[in-house]
């Protein structure tokens, strides 16, 4: 084994199946007998990481690496080691072994590029493709002993290239087909040039009526054959199909599958390039877009030389898919084509209508111009100024609408081809300047020129006078429309062997990539500034075809915004195409042409009737004012005639404002707000539906309703209009009994729609108060269900979300033991009054606890029927009220222990100590320095009394009772002089002055007076200088008694002067004097002052000095009766 190892060491998996081998046992002999030769090329097989092979000595004895192993496929590798090539290969020999014989004997190499060879190496006959390099290896006699190999398998190469160029002529070859039938044939035709792919195919196109599928075409089998029948049935919903095909699955699941046995006793057929035939085949349903059933079938062969992978099938869904487009394109082609018969049949059909139909109109239109024509010149039985005006609105647009007749009866002879010109000699200056100079007075109102140059021509031209009518009164006519400023030319000059007739005009001109369909029937040119948007979009086009008629030309030039320019150009002797009749001529022809009229009574009709327009326009809103007003109507229509029509039916009960189009209309929107808008749909510079958006997109008119009138009928019409906002469409022609509902009822509903918003803006702005809220705001319904809380109620009592709300009980909202309270005690006083409040506790659903709140409750009644609809309450969290009181309470109870201590604990001391003091100064050995000492005690013992007295009053005063009065009669003026003598005492060296004046009798608390004339003069001698005089005066005026004590000391600084009342305040910052006072005096003198229903204020300046003065009735006012 050592030598074994060592010769054929390496090489992966097949190195070790090599060493393996018992090489005595072959035809090679143990390896160590093996040549050099063989030796070395094994070795660089086994080396190498590319596919190579080494086939040695005359039985050619196979070696192979690794990378050779996947072309041996499952079923040769690894019995293929060490065995002869004949044996392992016995299915292409005949293709290798004649090559191989020839290169032992010659030594010449062999090399092949892409070479088919059906290998069975997987279990079935395999179709694949190798390019490979054979040199010969020679032993050390120099003899071809053996043959090296160096190959490439390329069969995903080769076949998908082959089924790409498949896929690109499918798609080549049937995108120009123009039938189904075609397309489909073509289709195969490409898949029958694929048979190692595709060895035969099928294409069934489904027809929904009969539930079929019929053969549209084949490839590798004849139509009619067992597999391939003209006409298959699918299931239709009973489950029934045509036997043996599997159709009907791949209809209803819409999916493609694997059809694994072909009909038939063996499940194959003899197809394709193969001796096995196939016996499989994909069948798959082609889509069809907008249908849940597939358009058809595709049903492919399989090719049993190739493996049924995933490339495989995704190259037949691709030729599906193309099939499918090829039939999608097709048939798309095919409605093209119906579709433009079917137009041309309904064209052909459209112009034989209008035939017709003109026809038909002219004699009604004759029945009523006649009788109209004899009552506007009735000599015996004239008209009134009413019904004239009537009688000659219905004749002007009686001839317009003989006008448009004329114009269709005249274009569908021309569609017909039946419409011939007859040509007479003419005087065609002379008809040109009379056909020009009749607009000149309806151009000129407008305040516009007319230029009409129209001298003599050399000879008369033959023309059909009526044809050209027409077109000279088209141009001029047309040209009017679309001129607001300036004027209008009509030229007419011999030029060379023609004619030629110029219409300019100074308009608003024609957009570039307009001007090339100008000329177009039934084109009209959008956003076009005209006077009216009326029209039929023929006049044109039907100049273009009489100016063909005489062998002419018409030509527009324009430039938007500048004017317009139409060019007729006519040989000079134009010819007939029908003999002219003879001795025919203008001059012997009577031209009293209605149509002449009509184009007049139309271009008259954009204007307003003269002597109207302040009647209409401006007049209405002053009419207005002599009448009862029902609400502002605002119409706006380009026809003059139906201007003046609806205001004369709405004037006697609205005001109405007119406008011509929509742009004038938004503008007096924005000057003034209309109540109602109605707005013609078809207008110029701006129309009905843009009016719409565009008072629908502003704010400020959203909401005005607007009535759409047009002279398209149907539902999809009205549809339409109320789809883009109006608010109601009215057809043409209307009523005017129906036109009055109309607008009657749309006010109606507006003022009710004006109500309802006032009312949502004003519930919307309660919603956002309830919500803004702190307090706790509920509605419960009638059976005591909760309806509505506020989000500030719910957060105090634990709900979350409405749907919380909504499923409690307005007993659920209060604690258990609480329940019988509200039921016997709060109901049945808030159904007695109507409401009730107090306070009370509600339960947190959360927690369970108590939330004290002050409530209150209100009955809720239907306004109409008085009848009980709810209940409401407004509550207030007072918890923090209750927090608070409590801990006053304790602070109150604190402050009465702190008086009781101060009253028993303190004063008892101080009054043993005076007491002793007293009886002290009552002994008669008592020497003058202890006499002095015991003076002072009891001073300073007084003077702690005293601290101790103004503490007690400022407890009692902050404990919110106010200082205690008893009251009696007295002098006040006395009372004051004793208690200056007390502050006298204690203050022998100063000066105080008193002035008292009037009556002093009244009830007040002596000792209290006491203490605001000690306190007040105390603190005057304090803050004054030393040498200086207090002055204290006491006064009567009126009802009160005034103090006042006044000193020259230091200033009291301003910002101190808002607090100087308060506790523990003194008048100066600094200490010097005050330094013995703890603030409390002034405060309680102004206490005592309200005990007795008066009060005390204070002035200080630098000039001034300082004054307090005390102002005290005599009696007690009755809210302050004597305190005990």
């Amino acid at each position: 084994m050592g030598a074994v190892d060592d010769i054929l060491r390496g090489g992966g998996a097949c190195g070790a199946l090599l060493r393996q081998v018992d090489w005595a046992k072959t035809s090679l002999g143990p390896v160590e007998t093996w040549p050099q030769s063989l030796r070395t090329a094994v070795g660089i097989v086994l080396a190498s990481d590319y596919p190579l092979y080494v086939a040695w000595g005359p039985e050619f004895v196979q070696f192979y690496n690794d990378a050779y192993r996947p072309i041996c496929g499952r079923t040769k590798h690894p019995a293929a080691l060490g065995q002869a090539a004949p044996v392992t290969w016995p299915e292409v020999w005949h293709m290798l072994g004649p090559g191989w014989e020839r290169m032992r004997r010659t030594g010449e190499a062999l090399f092949v590029n892409d070479l088919m060879m059906p290998l069975d190496r997987n279990g079935f006959v395999e179709e694949c493709y190798f390019t490979y390099s054979h040199s010969p290896v020679r032993d050390e006699s120099g003899d071809v002993a053996g043959v090296f190999a160096a190959l490439t398998e390329t069969t995903g190469q080769v076949v998908g290239t082959r089924r790409l160029d498949t896929l690109r002529e499918l798609g080549a070859s049937t995108a120009d087909r123009a039938t189904l039938d075609d397309a489909c044939r073509e289709a195969m035709r490409v898949i029958a040039a694929a048979p190692l792919d595709v060895p035969f195919a099928l294409l069934y196109l489904v027809d929904d009526a009969t539930r079929t599928a019929r053969l549209a075409g084949t490839s590798g089998l004849a139509a009619g054959d067992a597999l391939a029948p003209e006409t298959l049935l699918l299931p239709d919903g009973t489950g029934e199909a045509s036997a043996d095909w599997p159709l009907g699955a791949a209809a209803s699941t819409g999916a493609a599958f694997l059809w694994e046995r072909l009909p038939g006793e063996t499940g194959t057929v003899a197809v394709g390039p193969w001796p096995e035939g196939t016996a499989s085949a994909w069948v798959q349903p082609l889509p069809r877009v907008g249908h849940a059933r597939p358009a058809g079938f595709l049903v492919t062969g399989l090719s049993r030389r190739l493996a049924p992978d995933e490339k495989y099938r995704g190259f037949l869904e691709l030729l599906a898919r193309g099939v499918t487009t090829a039939i999608s394109q097709a048939h798309a082609r095919e409605e093209d084509r119906r579709r433009a018969e079917a137009l041309a049949a309904v064209d052909r059909a459209k112009t034989d209508f209008f035939s017709n139909v003109s026809h038909e109109f002219r004699t009604p239109l004759a029945l009523m111009l006649g009788p109209v024509e004899d009552g506007l010149q009735d000599p015996l039985e004239p008209l009134g100024p009413r019904q004239l005006e009537r009688q000659r609105t219905v004749h002007r647009n009686g001839l317009r609408l003989l006008k448009l007749v004329n114009t269709l009866l005249e274009f569908s002879r021309i569609e017909a081809g039946r419409l011939h010109a007859t040509a007479v000699p003419t005087d065609l200056a002379a008809l040109t300047r009379g056909l020009a100079s009749g607009f000149r007075s309806t151009v000129e109102r407008a305040g516009l020129t007319l230029d009409v140059d129209c001298p003599p021509l050399p000879h008369p031209v033959k023309v059909d006078p009526d044809q050209w009518e027409k077109i000279v009164l088209n141009l001029i006519s047309n040209a009017f429309k679309f001129t607001h400023q300036g004027g209008i030319r009509v030229s007419l000059r011999w030029r060379g062997t023609q004619v030629v007739l110029l219409v300019a005009d100074t308009g608003t001109g024609i957009p570039p990539e307009e001007l090339p369909r100008i000329f177009d029937r039934f084109h009209r040119v959008q956003g076009a500034q005209g006077r009216s948007y009326e029209g039929s979009g023929i006049g044109l086009a039907l100049v273009r075809e009489l100016v063909r008629l005489h062998g002419g030309d018409v030509q527009a030039e324009s430039h938007p915004g500048q004017g317009s320019t139409f060019t007729v150009t006519l040989p000079a002797d134009a010819a007939s195409t029908s003999a002219p009749a003879e001795g025919t001529s203008t001059s012997a022809r009577v031209l009293t042409s209605a149509t002449a009229a009509a184009f007049l009574e139309e271009a008259s009709g954009w204007l307003e009737p003269e002597g109207t327009p302040a009647t209409l326009a401006a007049g209405a809103a002053s009419d207005s004012l002599m009448r009862t007003v029902g609400g502002h109507v605002l119409f706006a229509d380009d026809n003059a005639d139906m201007r003046a029509y609806v205001h004369s039916l709405l004037a006697d009960r609205f005001e109405v404002t007119l406008a011509a189009n929509g742009q004038e209309a938004l503008e007096s929107c924005r000057a003034r707000m209309p109540d109602l808008v109605i707005s013609d749909v078809m207008m110029p510079a701006l129309d009905g539906f843009g009016l719409l958006r565009r008072l629908r997109d502003a704010p400020a008119t959203a909401h005005v309703p607007v009535i759409l009138l047009s002279a398209r009928a149907g539902e999809e019409a009205t549809v339409e209009g109320l789809r883009m906002g109006a608010t109601d469409y009215l057809v043409k022609p209307f009523s005017s009994r129906e036109l009055l509902a109309r607008v009657e009822g749309n006010l109606a509903a507006a003022r009710a729609r004006r109500e309802q918003r006032q009312a949502e803006r004003e519930r919307e702005k309660l919603i956002a108060v309830v919500e803004q809220s702190s307090d706790l705001i509920g509605i419960g319904g009638p059976d005591g269900r909760a309806m509505f809380l506020n989000e500030a109620g719910q957060r105090m009592l634990g709900l979350e979300g409405p749907e919380a709300v909504r499923s409690t009980h307005l007993f659920d909202y209060f604690l258990e033991e609480d329940r019988p309270y509200v039921r016997d005690v709060i109901l049945p006083r808030l159904r007695e009054h109507g409401r009730w409040d107090g306070e009370f506790r509600l339960r947190n659903f959360r927690t369970g606890g108590a939330v004290p709140v002050h409530y209150n409750f209100f009955q809720l009644r239907d306004a109409a029927t008085g009848e009980d609809i709810g209940i409401a309450t407004v509550s207030r969290d007072i918890t923090e009220r209750h927090r608070r009181e409590a801990e006053a309470r304790e602070q109150r109870e604190f402050e009465q222990q702190l008086i009781g201590i101060v009253s028993h604990d303190l004063r008892s001391p101080i009054n043993a100590i005076l007491l002793s003091a007293n009886a002290l100064l009552q002994r008669d050995d008592l020497g003058e320095r202890a006499t002095k000492n015991t003076g002072r005690i009891i001073s300073s013992a007084e003077r702690a009394n005293r601290l101790i007295r103004d503490l007690l009053d400022v407890t009692q005063a902050r404990l919110g009772g106010g200082l205690p009065v008893h009251r009696r009669r007295m002098d006040f003026h006395e009372v004051t002089r004793q208690a200056l003598e007390e502050v006298q005492v204690a203050f022998p060296e100063r000066q105080v002055v008193l002035d008292q004046q009037g009556d002093g009798l009244g009830s007040w608390d002596e000792e209290r007076l006491g203490q605001v004339v000690l306190n007040l003069v105390t603190n005057a001698l304090r803050y004054s200088e030393p040498g200086s005089t207090v002055r204290m005066s006491t006064r009567e005026e009126g009802d009160d008694l005034v103090l006042e004590v006044h000193n020259r000391g230091r200033p009291i600084p301003p910002e101190m002067l808002p607090t100087l009342f308060q506790a523990m305040r003194r008048g100066h910052h600094d200490e010097g004097r005050s330094s013995r006072s703890v603030g409390l005096g002034l405060y309680i003198v102004q206490q005592v002052a309200r005990a007795h229903g008066g009060h005390v204020s204070a002035t200080s300046s630098e000039e001034a000095g300082t004054t307090f003065t005390v102002r005290m009735p005599r009696e007690a006012p009755p809210a302050y009766d004597t305190v005990s």
